[in-house]
């Protein structure tokens, strides 16, 4: 009789042990954001025999206890879940535990952005996709830029004050992610748009020698090629038995009346910015030519052949500017800019080039 109560309680401490469960309790979760499809992870204790996993509003969501355990359970996010914060619950047979999920639109990406360096309150344009609401772009990580325009796949946002370099940030609905390069800020030195801006505005001051076609009276146009915006500069020619056929310089002879450019970066971080056009005179070779102030006599130069089609940019930094020693130019004395047609073809057809928003650009 004793055995059989012994044998008796034994059972139904079994059945006890086997009939009774702890609540579930989460020690983590990964991630705690993500968009329809995304695979949830929860890990902690208590998880065997679930019941039912539900987002807000009891949308239930899809898992296979074959991918789970005591310690986990995996799921994904469901395609109707509804958008926003939700609170996820899970019910085991032991009890119910929830927490906080944020369902999200599909997480952005960067393809490209451009410019790759301009100057505060210019504009900066980021192409991608997944740019859903609310936006956030983030210079460097903290400074906030005002956003001009935003569509699925593009940003314009408004550089702020105060960057110098580093990647750019876009936090979307879906996430942050930055840009796979760095940008970085320039301060522009305007010389001379030909439309009457900059620091040597005055188109009087260019003189204009050797077999070119221009003069004072006629170097500024506006036609032939169709111009970038308003007026330009000309100068253009035939080899007249020598390889130099001449140019122009922005210039004067009392040389005290120009100041220095206030250029205050390295020689390696200045560049020379022009926009050219060869009117389709394939074999134009451009001399690019600065002077000194107060330092050396020779002239510091560097030479390009202009055989792109249409209007584009030269950048050139201040280190490719060299005298004919070989010394390279100091960006704190240069005091003036020359431009000089030259045939390296060693044909006699006409050369020309057209030069657009003369400026020196500085990297800050």
């Amino acid at each position: 009789m004793k055995f059989k109560y012994l044998l008796y309680l034994s059972g139904l401490l079994f059945i006890s042990a086997c009939t009774k469960q702890e609540a579930p309790v989460i020690s983590s979760i990964s991630p705690e954001f993500g968009f329809e499809e995304t695979l949830i992870t929860v890990e902690g204790m208590n998880f065997e025999n679930i019941l039912s996993i539900n987002f807000d509003e009891g949308i239930p969501a899809n898992f296979n206890p074959s991918y789970g355990s005591e310690n986990a359970v995996l799921f994904r996010v469901p395609e109707n879940a509804i958008l926003g914060d939700n609170t996820i619950e899970i019910t085991t047979e032991g009890g119910v535990v929830s927490f906080p999920f944020r369902v999200t639109l599909k997480p952005p990406t960067i393809s490209d952005f451009y410019p790759e360096s301009t100057s505060p309150g210019e504009t900066v344009t980021i192409i991608g996709e997944n740019f859903f609401e609310p936006l956030e772009v983030l210079f460097f990580d903290s400074i906030s830029a005002n956003i001009i325009f935003s569509s699925e796949d593009s940003i314009v946002v408004e550089v702020p004050e105060n960057v110098m370099k580093g990647q750019i940030k876009v936090k979307a609905n879906g996430g942050p992610v930055s840009t796979p390069r760095v940008f970085f800020t320039t301060t522009e030195i305007l010389v001379n748009d030909f439309d009457g801006n900059g620091l040597r505005a005055e188109t009087n001051r260019w003189i204009f020698y050797g077999a070119i076609d221009q003069n004072a009276g006629n170097a500024i146009q506006n036609s032939d090629p169709t111009p970038i915006d308003n007026n330009f500069l000309k100068i253009s020619g035939r080899d007249p038995g020598t390889v130099w056929i001449g140019g122009t310089e922005n210039h004067s002879f009392d040389i005290a009346s120009f100041e220095v450019f206030p250029i205050t970066t390295d020689l390696n971080n200045t560049f020379l910015e022009i926009d050219v056009n060869n009117n389709g005179k394939d074999f134009t070779h451009l001399i690019l030519v600065m002077v000194e102030r107060n330092g050396s006599i020779n002239d510091f130069s560097t030479t390009v052949l202009l055989d792109e089609v249409g209007w584009h940019k030269l950048s050139l930094p201040l280190n490719r500017f060299t005298d004919l020693d070989g010394f390279t130019i100091d960006p704190q004395k240069i005091r003036a800019v020359k431009f000089h047609l030259i045939n390296n073809e060693g044909s006699n057809q006409k050369l020309e080039a057209n030069i657009d928003n003369v400026k020196f650009v500085q990297i800050n």
